[in-house]
Parts: C-alpha cells; sequence; structure tokens
C-alpha cells in the first residue's frame, strides 16, 4: 500500500527514440534478485560504433511515467558527445517485478552499472551518475560506493520521511515508512565524485531547502544551480539550455 502511494508506473510509452531522431539499443538485463529489467542504451555520436572513451550518462528517474519521458533529455546530453542510458525500474516501462522497499530502487540501479561495466565495458570512472526526484536515492547510493565521473541530483530530497511531511502537511508517521527511508542526507557526505545540484526556486513537491541541506552537506567540489520561477517537472523549460549546460561545464566529462 504504501509504495503504491510513492511510485506511479506507467506501461505504455509516450514516446519512442525515433520519435526524436534517435537510435537505440534495447537493453534487457536482470536484477541479482532475480528481477528482469529493461533500458535505453545511446551511444554517443563520438564513438560511431567503435570503442571509445565518450563518458556515459547512468540517467534514474522520477517516480512517475517511465523512460519515455526522459528521451529529451538524453538527446541533449548525446548532443554533447555524452552516452546516455535510460533505465526502468521494476514495474515500469518493459520492466518486470514490483518494488516492494524503497532498496528495491537501489537493486535495480546496480545491475544497470553491472550492465554498463560488463557489457559496454565502461569503467566507473567514466560514468556521470543522474538522479531525477526520486531518483536521487540510488543515484545517491551508487556514488558512495565507489568513484564515479560525476554526480547530477535533479530536485533531489534529504529523506522520503521529511518530503512526505512537506507534501501531507506533517502527520506522516515515520514507521509508515520504515521500508522507504531513502536517507540521502546521510548518505551525501560519503559521494566519491562532483556533485552538481539542480533545483527549481518554486518546487511545490521537494521543497528548495532540501536541495539546498543536501548541497550543504555533499563534499567538495559541488555547484548548485538553483532556477529561477521553477517548480518541480519544468526545470528543462525554464532554464533552457543552461539546464544542461551548467552540470556538462561543471563536470568537465
Amino acid at each position: 500500500m504504501v509504495a503504491s502511494l510513492i511510485f506511479f508506473p506507467d506501461k505504455h510509452y509516450s514516446a519512442l527514440p525515433r520519435d526524436y531522431g534517435l537510435a537505440a539499443e534495447d537493453v534487457f538485463l536482470t536484477t541479482a534478485d532475480g528481477v528482469r529489467l529493461h533500458g535505453w542504451f545511446f551511444e554517443s555520436p563520438e564513438c560511431r560504433g567503435k570503442a571509445c572513451l565518450a563518458p556515459t550518462l547512468l540517467f534514474f528517474h522520477g517516480n512517475a511515467g517511465n523512460i519515455s519521458l526522459r528521451i529529451f533529455k538524453a538527446k541533449e546530453w548525446l548532443e554533447r558527445g555524452v552516452s546516455v542510458f535510460l533505465l526502468d525500474y521494476r514495474s515500469y516501462g518493459k520492466s518486470e517485478g514490483k518494488i516492494q522497499k524503497g532498496a528495491d530502487l537501489l537493486e535495480d540501479a546496480r545491475a544497470a552499472l553491472v550492465w554498463l561495466e560488463g557489457g559496454k565495458r565502461i569503467p566507473a570512472e567514466r560514468v556521470i551518475l543522474y538522479g531525477e526526484s526520486i531518483g536521487a536515492y540510488p543515484a545517491i547510493q551508487l556514488a558512495r560506493e565507489k568513484k564515479f565521473a560525476g554526480l547530477v541530483l535533479e530536485a533531489a530530497f534529504t529523506t522520503l520521511l521529511d518530503l512526505a511531511r512537506a507534501n501531507y502537511g506533517g502527520w506522516v508517521p515515520e514507521f509508515l515508512l520504515k521500508e522507504f527511508q531513502m536517507e540521502n542526507d546521510e548518505a551525501i557526505r560519503e559521494v566519491q565524485a562532483p556533485v552538481f545540484f539542480l533545483h527549481g526556486e518554486r518546487d511545490t513537491i521537494c521543497p528548495l531547502e532540501q536541495g539546498k541541506r543536501l548541497y550543504e552537506l555533499a563534499p567538495s567540489p559541488k555547484e548548485l544551480f538553483v532556477i529561477p520561477g521553477g517548480d518541480h517537472n519544468d526545470l528543462p523549460q525554464v532554464a533552457g539550455e543552461e539546464f544542461y549546460e551548467r552540470p556538462y561545464r561543471f563536470l568537465k566529462v
């Protein structure tokens, strides 16, 4: 019941890579606990089918929709020479299974990284982790475990309990979220990558104060881009090219 109040998976694709003039590799992989997941891998134009050292963005999306709603973001990074792997968590898109606890997101994220490192032979040092909203949790957790090229956090939250209380008037009891604690504020202290934060000034879902708190706790190097007038789901539209250019320039990949 709690999971159904947090995650809103969609099996229907609103768009396909070809709608954006892109070609993607259909990727099916299996998690350590036996769940079959699906994603799209977009190879950087700089690679042109051969082995190359182009960085790869590993994208963990928010709690609604699926990877089809994030193709336009992938295209922007591709145009900057960065390969992109969009992953659907269990129950989203063509991925099987069901999310029953917060740790399931981390299992899915680890499986995606294993695929990149093994199947594509892309080392973590060339991987940029991207966490969009709820996706900040698996991105931050992975960044604690080894060194990455960078970590980009879009509309990130401190803890899921903080987020729930911000959205439901502060009445949410802690025991309800015992399987979904997602304590990003503690984990961010241990990340082993440069961190770039994107947050809307007027975020009505994840208050800006939470993004600022994570920024304060994160080790350097780090940068925070507060988007004037930005809410939670409109940051690319409000910020324009700077939404992509600022983190790209910061990471110097």
